[in-house]
């Protein structure tokens, strides 16, 4: 599965996460929650659903836009391991910018896969007797952090290295 695929599938997961969580969502919804995982503001329903659907199109139109323009974009704007082995002929320049456009949607798929389990995080608190962000968001948070972070790991140590080095 390409990266492309993978975030586009995540975009259909978000959305159908979206539709679960107005069927499933009480009257009265965290909409915050402080550094202890319990909530310090709540809205209705409606304000949730609306302030979700607001943060997951705005990072989804921002994120995959980036991926999909990573041909165009001046090179002043992009920043890779040894840039000037990168574009230094139209070859070298042309497989950086397919590889950047790679790494923007696996990045743009690992965020919006955990703005869906924020939502399901939001959703059982909600539901639950004692509202309170549980496991679901702290493992699903500590997994996007460990992607995000081998990612990066990973293309600043290996994957951007010249290849004559």
């Amino acid at each position: 599965m390409t990266a492309r695929r993978a975030y586009l599938a995540t975009l259909v997961c978000f959305a159908l996460v979206l539709v679960g969580s107005a069927f499933a969502l009480p009257a009265d919804v965290p909409l915050h929650f402080g550094g202890s995982g319990d909530p310090d503001r709540w809205g209705s329903r409606t304000e949730a659903l609306l302030t979700m659907t607001a943060v997951g199109g705005l990072l989804a139109v921002v994120l995959g836009g980036t991926a999909a323009l990573a041909d165009r974009m001046p090179l002043a704007y992009l920043n890779v391991p040894h840039k000037e082995w990168w574009t230094a002929t139209p070859e070298r320049e042309s497989r950086m910018r397919a590889m950047m456009r790679t790494d923007l949607y696996a990045l743009a798929a690992a965020t919006m896969l955990f703005l869906a389990v924020v939502v399901v995080a939001t959703t059982l608190a909600a539901r639950s007797e004692d509202p309170a962000l549980g496991p679901v968001f702290f493992v699903g948070l500590a997994c996007y952090l460990v992607v995000v972070l081998g990612w990066t790991v990973w293309s600043l140590s290996t994957r951007y290295r010249r290849d004559d080095a």
